[in-house]
């Protein structure tokens, strides 16, 4: 009975020793080249690996960890012991340009992964191309699109939104008839009240079903904004109402009526976006020359699309770009957002849809950008995989500037921003 107690004690010390400490765990992963996490095809990489708690290292920490091309299965996994919390761990390099992967988890003593993280090393991104092709009518046939949508009545209702208004600026509700009738577009329009006339910006949103409020920033410092919406609903419903349309008629939304080249989703949506330029355009205070697009994620690769479809678009923001290059993962790598066509979806690789996914990929209307733009993201994102943002960033011919904030994932830093408004501003108003 004695031994049983014993043994009973020492497997439970065993079992407070190799237990967890609680606190805030952070894993921390660097490239060995790290000033810029750039590599030259060929090239071995090795990642320096750091595992903290509450800012101190876990001795002895467990830790599984993969390597694999950005978005693709892993082709090397490991599991080691971290004795003072750090280890580096080296893998071949690719053989291509493109991003490689490394994950880190940490094991509890069970084995079970209690946390992990990330980091991708690039390997020539400025040499990675769109695997779209550019359709030989792309450019007749959202011609067609816009001058369709020119017979379609605006027919503008506009209330003034008390609420949102300040001393420096009025904001108004906005619905637009757009791309059919009764088809509508709603959005926020903030109008400086400082003396005329101001240049616009039309800000475009991220993927997802949600409230859309106005956006008084840039109004106060003299610039027109307009805020809208892709879904065709109300932007004041009360917050159950997003929620049920996002789990029911508009779950999904991105993937629906792809079949038919003339019905998916995004046809209105873009449109839509054309429409609210339309509208800007009306307005007495507008100088009707300095036109901004500016948005992230599905809004990046909308700022993209409209800036390719109006020419009286004069600059754009775009930040980490959604729908970029859908067809990278039928040639073995990472497609973008909403990765129509990979792995987990062959079923969905018609080739009606994959044929018409060109007309509808931000990378083919990069391709026509004639107008100075500002690009931002960081190398961790997996929603919106840095392959193919890279991809269409590269065929852009216009004056272009890219800042890089290398561990951001798919999310913006207030120096990302600082940045993004300053080249704005700097674009309106010179150096004044």
């Amino acid at each position: 009975m004695k031994k049983f107690v014993l043994l009973t004690g020492l497997l439970l010390l065993a079992y407070a020793a190799s237990a967890l400490p609680k606190g805030k765990i952070r894993i921390e992963i660097t490239p060995d080249r790290a000033g810029d996490w750039c590599y030259s095809v060929g090239d071995s990489v090795a990642y320096d690996v750091a595992v903290t708690v509450d800012g101190k290292p876990l001795k002895n920490a467990s830790v599984k960890y993969t390597f694999a091309r950005e978005k693709m299965p892993a082709y090397e996994t490991c599991e080691a012991t971290l004795p003072e919390g750090r280890i580096r761990v080296r893998t071949a390099g690719m053989t291509c340009p493109g991003f490689l992967t490394c994950r880190v988890f940490l094991l509890d003593e069970k084995g079970a992964t209690v946390a992990n993280d990330l980091a991708q090393a690039a390997f020539e991104p400025e040499k990675l191309r769109p695997m779209t092709d550019m359709p030989d009518d792309f450019a007749a046939f959202w011609e067609q699109a816009r001058a369709e949508q020119a017979k379609i009545p605006m027919e503008p209702r506009v209330e003034r939104a008390e609420q949102w208004c300040t001393d420096k600026v009025d904001v108004y509700y906005v619905r637009l008839q757009s791309f059919r009738k009764d088809n509508y577009v709603y959005g926020y329009v903030s109008v400086p009240k400082s003396k005329g006339p101001h240049p616009a910006v039309l800000y475009v949103p991220g993927a997802g079903v949600a409230k859309i409020k106005p956006s008084t920033y840039m109004a106060e410092k003299g610039v027109i904004t307009m805020t809208i919406g892709i879904h065709g609903i109300p932007l004041d419903m009360p917050d159950e109402n997003y929620d049920i349309l996002k789990n029911g008629a508009l779950n999904g939304y991105q993937f629906v009526n792809l079949d038919i080249r003339d019905q998916y989703y995004y046809k209105r949506v873009f449109m839509g976006c054309v429409r609210a330029i339309d509208y800007i355009f009306t307005l007495p205070e507008f100088d009707g020359e300095r036109m901004m697009v500016s948005g992230g994620s599905q809004g990046g690769g909308l700022s993209i699309v409209t800036t390719a479809l109006d020419p009286r678009v004069k600059y754009f923001v775009c930040f980490y770009p959604a729908l970029c290059d859908h067809m990278g993962y039928l040639y073995d790598r990472a497609g973008g957002w909403p990765h129509m066509f990979d792995r987990t979806r062959t079923c969905f690789r018609t080739a009606e849809r994959i044929l018409n996914s060109r007309y509808y990929d931000a990378a083919n209307f990069a391709r026509l950008i004639r107008v100075p733009g500002f690009f931002s993201w960081g190398y961790n994102d997996l929603s919106c995989p840095i392959t193919s943002m890279y991809s269409a960033y590269n065929v852009v011919t216009a004056p272009k500037e890219l800042v890089l904030e290398l561990r951001n994932g798919h999310r913006r830093s207030e120096r990302q921003n600082r940045l993004a408004d300053a080249w704005m501003l700097s674009r309106f108003f010179g150096n004044e």
